[in-house]
């Protein structure tokens, strides 16, 4: 009888706990469904390698003790769309245009050909709400028997009440606040803290409220700058010297978009979101210097302002040794998708609800999640504790 065999691979930014989920789906294929287990790599890009290229065999000596390493033994790419994919000369440069955009070519009916060559029964795709997607799309487009399982350090994918990376992330974030208290405490300083999590500010409002920040501004609640000038002169004039602020990267003023650091080339890239927090800094020090200018023309003498600096955490968020709480859901999760494969239940995802993993349909899990600033209970904790949410003026 033939073994039966299954894919993985790993998309879209690096998160802890990848690692353990390739550990966790290999090993229940191998021990419990005796299979055959074939890595991809670098994501959707290894179904364009040479014939007998692009993947490795896993086997245990391969996984063994990879549940505690950071990034990925499969590496991953968040620009290999198959329904797009860039198309480029001998020497690797992107074709253009005449209007000098970059050309691309659907090549997805090539990756699914790709994967029935190779007798594949399953692919299970790790990764957040990019990745997946393409997977529902293979799945739907092309019949490619695919299972999702829920990276996200952003927390943005619906159907699933963890995504492993994110708690992580979140620990990461709460110790540099730990360490920036000390130090804005020592100058007398507002120190701004930007963190990840594109438009889901999911990662901003759980470190805030576990490093005890004074303003948390969220992409899902557009904040006034003199909200949060208030809050920290607040402090200041009341000889609390220092204060902080959690900024999520997605987050934007009343009157203004994202701020964007990046735009890529692809058609179908998103923007690189970045410089939230300089903006914000830069909103402040205007805000100092009107009332400077005010008070200088009625006579008076200007108020001590605060010092403020920007601190962007930046991918440090994703890198490291994954907590134990993102290993186990990564390592549940990655066993419970082989075994959804082996039911026959493809396009669905492995989620984590309660206690453990289930199996949730592929477009439930692609809806968006994000904070909801009347109903998510964090939000009214954080008003009842006095912080700073951008969208009123708070008084210490």
């Amino acid at each position: 009888m033939t073994k039966k065999r299954i894919g993985i691979l790993t998309g879209g930014g690096d998160s802890p706990g990848l690692n353990a989920a390739i550990r966790g789906a290999t090993l229940t294929a191998i021990r419990k469904y005796d299979m055959e287990v074939y890595g991809f790599i670098d994501g959707f890009n290894a179904f364009f390698e040479p014939e007998g290229e692009g993947f490795v065999r896993l086997d245990e000596t391969a996984v063994q003790d990879i549940h505690a390493f950071g990034g990925t033994i499969l590496g991953t790419a968040s620009r290999g769309n198959p329904f797009e994919m860039i198309l480029r000369d001998e020497v690797g440069r992107p074709l253009r245009n005449a209007d000098g955009t970059v050309q691309t070519r659907d090549r997805s009916g090539e990756a699914a050909a790709r994967i029935r060559n190779m007798g594949l029964d399953a692919v299970l795709c790790i990764g957040g709400d990019g990745t997946l997607a393409l997977a529902h799309d293979m799945y739907l487009r092309h019949g490619v028997p695919v299972i999702g399982i829920p990276k996200t350090i952003d927390f943005d994918l619906a159907a699933t009440e963890a995504t492993f990376g994110f708690k992580t992330a979140v620990q990461v974030a709460s110790d540099a606040l730990d360490r920036l208290r000390t130090t804005a405490d020592s100058h007398d300083r507002v120190l701004i803290l930007e963190v990840m999590g594109r438009y889901a500010g999911w990662i901003a409002l759980h470190a805030g409220l576990a490093g005890g920040a004074h303003a948390i501004l969220l992409p899902e609640i557009p904040y006034d700058p003199r909200a949060v000038w208030r809050r920290v002169t607040t402090r200041f004039r009341r000889s609390r010297k220092f204060s902080l602020v959690v900024i999520s990267e997605g987050a934007k003023p009343i009157d203004g978009g994202y701020a964007v650091a990046e735009t890529r080339e692809h058609p179908a890239a998103n923007v690189v979101l970045g410089g939230a927090g300089a903006r914000l800094r830069q909103e402040l020090e205007d805000l100092y210097r009107q009332e400077e200018n005010s008070v200088i023309e009625a006579g008076g003498y200007p108020p001590e302002a605060p010092e403020v600096r920007v601190v962007v955490l930046g991918h440090i968020q994703r890198g490291g040794t994954p907590l134990a709480e993102d290993r186990i859901v990564a390592t549940a999760c990655g066993g419970f998708a082989v075994d959804l494969a082996a039911l026959g239940q493809f396009g669905t995802m492995s989620a984590w609800i309660g206690h453990g993993p289930v199996g949730v349909p592929l477009a439930d899990a692609l809806k968006p999640h994000f904070v909801d600033a009347n109903t998510t209970s964090l939000v009214r904790t954080a008003r009842e504790l006095g912080i700073c949410l951008g969208d009123e003026v708070d008084e210490d």
